[in-house]
């Protein structure tokens, strides 16, 4: 590998989707060619609505690749937290029925997320614990289930990252602040682009309490100014934004951060096709400064 000190993931997100009819097959491949040439150590898998109806198929196709390391993680689906957050409303209005009952589907999504997580050998797991346009606005409600969560994710030999993602009634770091003391086998994961949105970067990586609890970072940039929630898409490689990567990586170098990385930005075209080069270029940029 080259001359970096912590492991390096593209994330499978950026080369499944739509555009591709969710070619996870190909997108495999790629990443074996790229960590063969030195650019990464393996994946981090995106769950998908996708893969649901077909997890053993496609976690055949993961173990296959051979790109699982013990550092490796997966992301949970992104919809487990957007139900939990309706959950929550549901509950605040007195809908408790309708409550209870929406929290047992997103809590049965967790589970089959923890099971694909078990089949691919990824012990730790991302997890947006808010999110969608309910996002953090009853967040008590989201905190309360996460001993839960994480004793779930335990079980499995996981252990829970939750993200610092968009909140549009509180911001992040407050979010995270009142998730603590943290429940055992639980830390947290930074997005670089989250962060931007909310102007919280330099703040969280420095915060006393927080930092030391942050294990893992997803890379991606942002073009937009603050709380400017139309900005998030597109989705931005490093250099196409504003974001000042060399001061993340000094930060964490500041204080010794041992954890892993991921770039989260994609490279599908229309028709379906990859940008291998932009690919190429971003994941050797990061290798350079992390």
């Amino acid at each position: 590998m080259t001359n970096r000190n912590r492991a390096l993931f593209p994330s499978t997100g950026a080369m499944v989707g739509h555009r591709n009819g969710f070619d996870y097959r190909r997108a495999l491949r790629e990443y074996v060619r790229l960590r063969e040439a030195g650019l990464c150590d393996g994946v981090e898998l995106m769950m998908l609505q996708f893969y649901y109806d077909k997890l053993e198929t496609v976690a055949d196709a993961v173990n296959a690749s051979g790109l699982v390391s013990p550092s490796s993680v997966i992301h949970c689906e992104k919809e487990v937290g957007t139900m939990i957050s309706d959950a929550g409303v549901l509950a605040a209005g007195g809908k408790t029925g309708e409550a209870e009952a929406l929290w047992e589907q997103a809590y049965a999504l967790y589970r089959e997320n923890c099971r694909m997580a078990e089949m691919t050998g990824l012990h730790r797991m991302v997890l947006h614990l808010w999110g969608g346009r309910s996002s953090d606005s009853h967040v008590d409600y989201n905190a309360s289930r996460l001993a839960l969560l994480s004793e779930t994710a335990a079980a499995s030999g996981i252990r829970l990252l939750i993200e610092n993602i968009p909140s549009s009634t509180g911001d992040p770091l407050s979010n995270w602040r009142s998730l603590f003391p943290l429940p055992e086998n639980t830390a947290l994961i930074f997005d670089t682009r989250f962060g931007k949105l909310h102007e919280q970067i330099s703040e969280t990586l420095t915060d006393p309490m927080v930092a030391p609890c942050i294990e893992h970072v997803h890379i991606s940039d942002f073009g937009g100014t603050y709380r400017d929630f139309s900005a998030l898409r597109p989705i931005l490689h490093p250099g196409e934004g504003t974001i000042d990567f060399e001061g993340i990586a000094e930060l964490l170098n500041g204080r010794n951060y041992a954890g892993t990385v991921t770039l989260e930005s994609p490279v599908m075209l229309d028709g379906g096709e990859y940008d291998i080069a932009k690919l190429e270029r971003t994941l050797t940029f990061l290798n350079q400064i992390f």
